[in-house]
């Protein structure tokens, strides 16, 4: 049996298991240990497969065992996920509020009988949770109170916390969450080191044959390496990777990542809704561009309670800019009485931009003020003659609602090769 991240060649094998646990077909005898109500289609299971959002368990070509897990836009196809995605900023984890940004949907999950009490199910969360949280710090979920062998198992076993009650369509809901940094039976982690990231030297980055298979392989995008040297963060990031960091039995690494989809804002596409230029015109906003790393750094932390941007990966930053190799690191910031009301960290190689992290104050006062920051951003970059403004994952619906456009890895890799001066690989 393996564990793997699903393809589109699983996607008839996991339809088949989804067929035998179904309301409309599963066999009478099997409907008391639980079933499902949710259909989806080849495309949808294709959507999700593009997000690296499922996650199965496999003997030779049979699916036993998969688990679901998709951002809010994949989920927002169906009535009770809209609900929910409407509900989230009520609601509180850790001391956190949930957003769309911070959490993603877990579930649906099928397992065959035969591999049930078999402890398969804290392996394939444990499996799916390490890969989620390479993107989401939070895991939130719903179980029906009449379900109750799955609450057992998510509630008491794997330890899901109840956030809330909730009704849907005449059914009792109970809404769960967990942090994705905590692996089950072990201390809380960033993230894993084991496959399928694999460790990625800086010698790669300098090989052709070696960069165009990283290329070629849609099927992986995390890697991993301890070095964070500024030669080695340039070198990524030259190559159209983009980093985090993360940690592991109390050592730092950094996740270089070759994305599969990023968010590109052409500066012609720039969409600026009204409040927002009121807001702008009204305050007499402007922004700062600049190198206030310390400053900016306390207010992420306080923004993100799960964050990858920490003092050394900072200083690696800050070491970038000493190297001076056509990789330059800024911080853009939004003030008002001197004190920082949003911000973010990039970097500028050739006449590209791309946003690391940042945050906005989450003071009723200052609505909109992260917003206000990208649009000045992105009208400051157009000003000065950049091609376009890299926000990196798509997943945020923000991007979009900006006027970015999702490419593909192969389409993103022509652009930034083009506009960043550098030899296609």
């Amino acid at each position: 049996m393996e564990l793997k991240i699903a393809d589109f060649s699983d996607i008839e094998a996991t339809l088949m298991l989804h067929q035998k646990y179904h309301v409309d077909s599963i066999l009478p005898e099997d409907r008391e240990d639980g079933f499902l109500t949710t259909s989806f289609t080849k495309e949808q299971l294709k959507e999700l497969i593009e997000e690296e959002g499922l996650f199965l368990v496999k003997e030779g070509d049979e699916v036993l065992a998969y688990v679901m897990a998709g951002s809010w836009e994949f989920w927002s196809q169906w009535e009770i996920f809209r609900i929910m995605v409407d509900d989230l900023e009520k609601l509180e984890y850790l001391g956190v509020q949930l957003s769309t940004e911070n959490s993603y949907q877990y579930g649906s999950i099928c397992i065959d009988k035969s591999l049930r009490g078999s402890g398969i199910l804290e392996k394939l969360f444990n499996f799916s949770r390490a890969i989620m949280n390479l993107k989401y710090p939070i895991l939130v979920t719903f179980i029906n109170k009449k379900n109750s062998r799955s609450f057992a198992a998510h509630h008491r076993k794997i330890g899901l916390d109840i956030l809330k009650e909730f009704s849907f369509n005449g059914n009792e809901y109970y809404e769960m969450a967990y942090d994705t940094s905590k692996e089950l039976g072990g201390k809380g982690l960033i993230a894993v080191v084991d496959s399928p990231i694999e460790h990625l030297p800086l010698e790669s980055f300098f090989d052709k044959e070696t960069m165009n298979s990283i290329y070629e392989n849609t099927f992986q995008h995390y890697y991993w390496s301890d070095d964070f040297s500024a030669k080695y963060y340039v070198a990524q990031a030259k190559a159209g990777f983009i980093a985090v960091s993360m940690e592991r039995d109390g050592k730092l690494y950094l996740t270089p990542e070759i994305q599969k989809e990023y968010a590109i804002l052409d500066f012609q596409s720039l969409h600026v809704s009204k409040k927002v230029k009121r807001l702008i015109a009204r305050k007499n906003l402007k922004i700062e561009i600049g190198y206030v790393f310390d400053e900016l750094l306390v207010k992420i932390q306080e923004y993100h309670a799960f964050c990858w941007f920490n003092a050394i990966y900072l200083q690696t930053l800050k070491e970038v800019n000493e190297l001076n190799d056509n990789c330059h690191v800024v911080t853009v910031v939004l003030r008002d009485e001197g004190k920082i009301i949003a911000g973010e960290c990039g970097y500028i190689i050739g006449k590209t931009y791309t946003s690391l992290t940042g945050f906005s104050s989450r003071e009723k006062k200052y609505a909109n003020y992260g917003t206000a920051q990208l649009v000045l951003l992105a009208q400051e970059l157009e000003k000065s003659g950049f091609d376009f403004f890299n926000l990196g994952q798509p997943y945020m619906p923000y991007k979009l609602d900006l006027g970015a456009t999702v490419y593909n890895r192969n389409e993103f890799l022509k652009r930034w090769f083009k506009s960043t001066n550098i030899e296609d690989k």
